[in-house]
């Protein structure tokens, strides 16, 4: 799930997912009774529901999780949100189930094509959530997922800061130190671009030396999972200014951490897809 929204360090560099996850579900939320279907701003109609008619759902919890999505998110379409549970499960502090689908979401910059995520067994301060106060997480829960991603999306996420700098501090150790002394500092990227392939990724990139000269670096790995929790970038080349490439590993492991797994990563002729779960922490 969401493979590049994360800081990479490295060939055994640890993402931490919970760290992007858990501050935005323990925002501050306003008031209940500041909230309306107004403050809601979305490309396409919304839709979040409860199958059992749940005064609490429909009165407190779908305003806060309406207002909490709009805070995060700078656009999506096509968005549906069901909540799952009556009453009497819901005022023990627990949602039995959760489930979102929305398409062409942009978040902090990041473009993902179509989502489809569920989480069950979530606990929440539903009594201060009642008094107007903020929604807090208070255990982890697992959440499963889907994501799709397109080629065209990816290349429009490259322009995030967010991004830029993960691909930045994942290339940095991989680099030979006498390249990186001649690069202008902090180093940024420019001119970026990905193509997807059957189980393979192209990615090109310039960067700008102390000269003000732009220095031109592609990258061809196969990608896959090389364990639930791992990442394999396979067939590794570098090639800086279209030189032959030099004399590196060219087998490197991601090590996504102990809350993430993954079931399915396929890498097609431009689009990207994925299946697993993550857990959330409090």
């Amino acid at each position: 799930m969401l493979l590049y929204i994360f800081s990479v360090s490295g060939s055994n560099s640890k993402i931490d997912y919970t760290n992007l996850i858990v501050p935005l579900m323990n925002k501050n939320l306003p008031e209940v009774n500041q909230i309306s279907d107004s403050d809601i701003t979305v490309e396409s109609q919304d839709e979040i529901s409860t199958p059992r008619k749940s005064r609490i759902v429909s009165r407190f919890l779908s305003p806060a999780l309406k207002f909490w999505l709009k805070s995060q998110l700078q656009q999506v379409e096509q968005l549906k949100v069901l909540i799952e549970g009556g009453d009497r499960q819901i005022l023990t502090g627990k949602i039995p189930q959760v489930s979102v689908a929305a398409s062409n979401v942009v978040f902090r910059g990041l473009n993902l094509t179509e989502i489809d995520l569920s989480a069950t067994g979530i606990r929440i301060n539903i009594g201060q959530i009642i008094k107007g106060k903020p929604l807090k997480i208070l255990e982890s829960f697992p959440l499963f997922g889907n994501l799709k991603l397109l080629q065209s999306d990816f290349n429009a996420s490259l322009q995030s800061p967010l991004l830029a700098q993960a691909i930045v501090e994942f290339l940095t150790p991989l680099l030979p130190s006498d390249f990186l002394e001649q690069l202008e500092q902090p180093i940024n990227l420019y001119d970026q671009k990905a193509e997807f392939f059957p189980g393979r990724l192209h990615f090109c990139t310039n960067f700008l030396s102390t000269s003000d000269e732009k220095i031109s670096l592609t990258l061809h790995t196969d990608l896959k999972l090389a364990s639930s929790s791992e990442l394999l970038l396979d067939n590794l080349e570098i090639q800086i200014l279209q030189k032959p490439s030099y004399d590196f590993s060219n087998q490197i492991k991601i090590d996504l951490g102990s809350d993430v797994e993954l079931k399915e990563l396929t890498l097609n002729s431009g689009q990207l897809s994925c299946q697993g779960r993550l857990t959330v922490n409090p």
